[in-house]
């Protein structure tokens, strides 16, 4: 699988779930979102050697007073 984290470009010859990519390359599960082949998954879904994933990073806003 080709994986694009930021600048970064990584590969894994081998199917995983998302969540054992995360923990290969030390990313927090709750700071990404998992797009793969463009479509969003959850963690526990399966990544296949050819598809194409991109992390992408969650960005809060924190709380605003009313």
């Amino acid at each position: 699988m080709r994986v694009r984290f930021g600048a970064k470009q990584f590969e894994f010859p081998l199917r995983m779930p998302a969540k054992r990519l995360l923990e290969k390359l030390d990313v927090l599960p709750e700071t990404v979102v998992v797009v793969r082949n463009e479509e969003i998954i959850t963690e526990d879904e399966m990544i296949e050697a050819q598809d194409e994933v991109e992390l992408i990073r969650v960005i809060s806003g924190g709380e605003r007073e009313v």
